[in-house]
This record gives structure tokens, sequence and C-alpha cells, in this order.
């Protein structure tokens, strides 16, 4: 099954035909979970847990999947766990990024950061910027698919959409650090 067709199944609350695609996740959260402090049954709940939210997450109406399910899945856990860690007193607020690397890379937290930073802007900015930079249309072409006036528009918009991804990943990177 593919990803798409697994958020399909979640959207159409076909939650066991979905969750049986997405076990494929399970031996990597374990593993990541077992290497830091947890356990298997940690490892479990956790899992559960992730579920939980991919399912929420993709029954919203502003859910874009830009990375792989199962790539998101192991983004969700691993900030599952570090909270939990965190809630258990086994990843004190004093330690360094340097002495969390073992836990979470700064560039996993940068692209999950990004990620959410992108999924927080509205439809019309995600559209425009997907087409932009993944679909490589030219402005004249986003004009007429998103119903803009002419390109100038398109352009512009593309600007302050950028503009607003950049104040969300702040923003965000602000509250990872100080939260």
């Amino acid at each position: 099954m593919t990803d798409t067709e697994i958020v399909e199944q979640l959207r159409n609350n076909k939650y066991s035909k979905a969750v049986n695609g997405l076990y494929i996740a399970l031996p990597s959260i374990k593993k990541y979970i077992c290497a830091n402090s947890g356990t298997e049954e940690d490892a479990k709940d956790i899992f559960q847990d992730a579920l939980v939210i991919l399912y929420k997450k993709a029954n919203s109406t502003e859910f874009v999947l830009t990375v792989s399910l199962s790539t998101y899945l192991n983004a969700i856990a691993k900030n599952l766990w570090l909270t939990e860690l965190r809630r258990r007193k086994k990843l004190p607020a004093e330690e360094s990024n340097a002495d969390i690397a073992d836990v979470v890379t700064e560039e996993e937290t940068g692209f999950i950061i990004a990620t959410t930073a992108f999924n927080l802007l509205g439809e019309k900015c995600r559209q425009l910027l997907m087409l932009f930079y993944f679909k490589k249309k030219n402005f004249k072409e986003i004009a007429g698919i998103l119903a803009f006036s002419d390109e100038k528009i398109a352009k512009n918009q593309k600007y302050r959409c950028i503009q607003k991804a950049k104040e969300n990943y702040v923003t965000l990177l602000k509250n990872d650090t100080h939260g």
C-alpha cells in the first residue's frame, strides 16, 4: 500500500487497514527507543501514541505529506520519546545539544521544524510553493492554476508565503529551544 493510500484509509476511517501498512516503521522506532533509555514496551506505547497523532493529522484539512509516512511517523515517535524522557527526568534541561545528539540530531530537529512550519501555512501558500519548487511551474502557470489575476501577483504571493514560512520556522525554533 502506498503512503497516499494509507492516508486515504485513515481519512475514510479504515484504521485497521491503514495501520497494517504503518507497522513497517515499528522496528526502527523500537531500535531508537531501546537505544535511548527505553524498553520494548515503551516503544510499543510510543508507537501507538504516534499512530493516534498521525490519524488526527491525516484527518486535518491542513495536512500535506511532504516526506514518507515512515519518516513522518518516526519523527512523531522521536518527539514523543524526547518528551517522555524529559518527563522522566532522564534528559535534564541543562544538558547541551552535544549531549542530546545521541537522541536526536540537530538536522532531524531542523527538518521536523521546517516541515511543521510549512504545514502551518495556508492551503494556497502550500500549493503555490509546491507548484513552484517541486513541480517547477512558472509564475504564469501558477497564476492560472491558483486563479491569480496575473503572474506578478503569483510572484508577490510566493514572496509572502516564503516570509510566512520563515516566520513560522523562527517561532517554532524558539519554542523548541525555550519550550
